[in-house]
């Protein structure tokens, strides 16, 4: 495993989740995260900033699992 790889999605990981979280708090509430994290309604519509932060922190836990699989 590449660790500075890892350490490098690790860090793009966090700050893609701290992003969708602020914009479900802006968009749902203070609890957003909580009533509405694994519902439809936190992806967001499209064209939205919600979807925008979304698909960013999807794409970036795809990115650091794929670094995390051993090595065949």
């Amino acid at each position: 495993m590449d660790l500075d790889h890892l350490a490098e999605t690790e860090s793009t990981l966090t700050v893609a989740d701290r992003l969708w979280r602020t914009e479900m708090r802006r968009v749902f509430g203070p609890d957003a995260v909580l009533l509405h994290g694994f519902g439809a309604e936190r992806q967001g519509a499209p064209g939205t900033r919600l979807r925008t932060t979304f698909e960013a922190r999807r794409s970036a836990i795809a990115a650091w699992r794929h670094v995390r699989r051993p090595a065949a």
